[in-house]
Order: C-alpha cells, then structure tokens, then sequence
C-alpha cells in the first residue's frame, strides 16, 4: 500500500517511542525506583538488593503490554510479590512521582522529530498528538508540554483522560479529527505500535505510518518508514 500524500491536511503522531526516546526513559526510571525501594526497604530491615529490580521489570513490562499504567499499582504488586504488603501507603505516590522526574529527564525527542515536525508545519499540515494517559493525572500533558516543539500542535488528545478509554479504542482518535475539524480520512497518524496506534486509527479511516523501531506484531499500516526524517519526502505540501 502507498500514501495518498494529496488526502491530507494533518498528521497526527504518538509521543512515546515515535517523537521521544522513551525506552531510555523506561529504564532510567525504573532504575531510580528499584533503588529508592531498595533504601526504604532497608530501613524497615528489608535487605533484598538486586531483588528489587529483578521482581519489578517484568510487573512494568507486563503492565506497560496490558495498557495498565498507572505506576502507583506497580509498587503495590512489587511489595505483595515480596511478602511485604503491610509496608504498602501512600508512600507509594512518591515512587511514582520520582520514576517521572527520572523519566523526563531520560527521554530526549529523536534526533530529527523536531527539524521533521517543524519542517511539515512550515507546509501547511496541521498537527495533533494522541497520547495514552501515564495513568498519573496530568502527568502525560505535562511531559508533552515540555516538548521543544509543543508550539506546533493544535491540539493534544490524551486517551484515558479526554476520553474514557485508552488506543486502540477509536474515540481519542474520533476526538482529535473533531477537534481539528477535518475528517479522519484527510488525517494520517504516525506511530510506533501495531496494535495501538495502527488498529485504532485506521479503524476510523485515518491512513497510518509506522516508524519502525521495535518488533511488535499488530494491524498492518498503511506505510512503515524506520526515521521521522522520511515524512519530509512524503508530505510535500498540502495539496501535492
């Protein structure tokens, strides 16, 4: 299948993996928390050490693949996997917020998303985002709004929090054509994951690209490109 460069006004693209290297984020963070569980832990007579991060990486890998991100769970479930609910509060919240500090600060955008969106703007496409909620309140908004490049969308959709259900449920995707007030078939989205960001866009007649930066089986896109950079040959202005 090929791009019909010519049927759109805007391209919307995900954040996680697609615009930002958020993988890098992922383990930074997880290993600011490990360590920070490892001390608390240790206060309360607790010396597990390695344990931690050896029990905790595959609770956030499975709930990450299940769309379960609210990160305050993940410590719950760590400490009843280690026979240590009691020691379970609101402590907990902590944890989360610092696995965020860790997450932003390790999460840089991809060398060419800023020069790639500003130079698709500077041609007249609208631009949107639909983001899955981080399960925080806020938190994702957050993160998207210290974007060097935030300026250029109109509008942010973040699925779980606008709307009731998270990708690849067709509603954040039916919200964000609404809000930019075009049909969803003058709208291509960007993202990384088959199954999210493909399924849920093309059920509403988005075409959809697939930066390809992992193996993820899901629903076939409509192109798959292995930079952001190859959206500039593609979409050469609105219209052409």
């Amino acid at each position: 299948m090929t791009i019909k460069a010519e049927d759109v006004q805007a391209i919307i693209f995900d954040l996680d993996r697609t615009l930002i290297r958020s993988q890098s984020g992922f383990d930074k963070a997880l290993n600011e928390a490990a360590d920070f569980l490892t001390k608390y832990l240790k206060r309360h007579d607790h010396t597990l050490s390695s344990k931690i991060y050896r029990t905790l990486r595959p609770i956030a890998k499975s709930f990450e693949s299940q769309g379960l991100y609210d990160r305050d769970m993940w410590w719950i479930i760590l400490l009843r996997r280690l026979g240590l609910s009691h020691l379970s509060g609101k402590w907990v919240h902590k944890v989360t917020l610092l696995y965020w500090k860790a997450y932003i600060a390790a999460s840089p955008p991809y060398h060419d998303a800023e020069y790639t969106l500003r130079t698709l703007r500077k041609r007249g496409y609208r631009m949107a985002l639909v983001t899955d909620t981080d399960g925080t309140l806020g938190m994702k908004r957050k993160r998207v709004k210290a974007l060097p490049f935030y300026d250029l969308f109109e509008t942010v959709v973040v699925a779980g929090e606008d709307t009731p259900k998270i990708k690849p449920s067709k509603t954040p995707f039916v919200l964000v054509a609404k809000r930019l007030r075009v049909s969803p078939k003058e709208c291509v989205y960007v993202g990384d994951n088959p199954k999210a960001d493909v399924k849920g866009a093309r059920a509403v007649g988005m075409q959809t690209i697939l930066v390809k930066r992992r193996r993820l089986k899901g629903a076939h896109p409509t192109l798959i490109i292995k930079s952001l950079s190859q959206l500039v040959g593609i979409f050469k202005g609105v219209g052409r």
